[in-house]
């Protein structure tokens, strides 16, 4: 991998650490949406678990839910776990158009309905029902796209989670599938010595791009940005379905 794909990689990560900073989500979705502009998904999907994991041990053990969200959701994580590596075995089986347009929907889907301002609702009686088949459902798309969490983040919304307690609960779901998908993907070589050492010196851009994320939450609209954010995703999303397609 030459040093200007490197750079991009490294810019990647800085811009998904950004949005984290800001928004306090979607690190993965930003960054793998960015990567897959100038590399291959299956070298781009190793290359996130790196800012991932650590990214969201941080933000998982910030609050004090970490046992109680594990408590409460436990099932959905148990067929994540299933999800993941299932996914990760398809990464490396499918045609990669198929997976290009599974990305570009699940990134356009996800936009939209942000964009929109869609809000579903849930009872939380359904949580032993509908908690399983999200963790299946999202373990499925993080082990094929990296797109960790998109149904999660959706379903967790939908229960009416307060901003902080939704934070901590996609840091604790996002660490435990990330950390699963690391361990598949070592068993399907996807992360190997060529694309170890990348996603651990990825952390440092992740990290930067976070903190100043951070230090701007408060200088910039949280509104005007997440409106840009969903837009300037949409596009990409598209343009993944495009290269799929075409």
């Amino acid at each position: 991998m030459d040093g200007l794909i490197i750079a991009a990689v490294g810019a990647a990560f800085f811009t998904g650490g950004f949005v984290k900073g800001v928004v306090g989500v979607g690190l993965p979705l930003t960054s793998i949406a960015l990567m897959t502009l100038f590399l291959d998904l299956r070298i781009a999907v190793p290359l996130l678990v790196g800012p991932i994991v650590v990214t969201n041990l941080v933000q998982a053990l910030r609050g004090d839910r970490f046992w109680e969200l594990l408590r409460r959701y436990w099932l959905m994580l148990v067929t994540a776990s299933i999800g993941v590596w299932g996914g990760a075995a398809l990464l490396y089986r499918v045609e990669l158009s198929y997976l290009l347009v599974t990305l570009g929907l699940v990134v356009v889907a996800y936009s939209l309905i942000n964009l929109f301002s869609v809000r579903l609702s849930i009872s939380e009686k359904t949580i032993p029902i509908v908690s399983p088949l999200v963790g299946l459902v999202s373990g499925l798309l993080a082990g094929t796209t990296g797109s960790l969490g998109v149904p999660v983040m959706i379903y967790y919304q939908a229960l009416g989670m307060v901003k902080d307690v939704f934070v901590q609960a996609v840091g604790v779901n996002f660490l435990f599938t990330s950390s699963l998908l690391a361990l598949a993907l070592i068993y399907e070589d996807g992360l190997n010595a060529e694309t170890l050492p990348l996603t651990v010196l990825a952390i440092v851009p992740a990290f930067i791009g976070m903190y100043t994320g951070q230090l701007a939450r408060n200088r910039v609209s949280e509104d005007r940005f997440r409106t840009c954010l969903w837009i300037f995703l949409l596009l990409i999303g598209a343009n993944l379905i495009r290269k799929g397609v075409f």
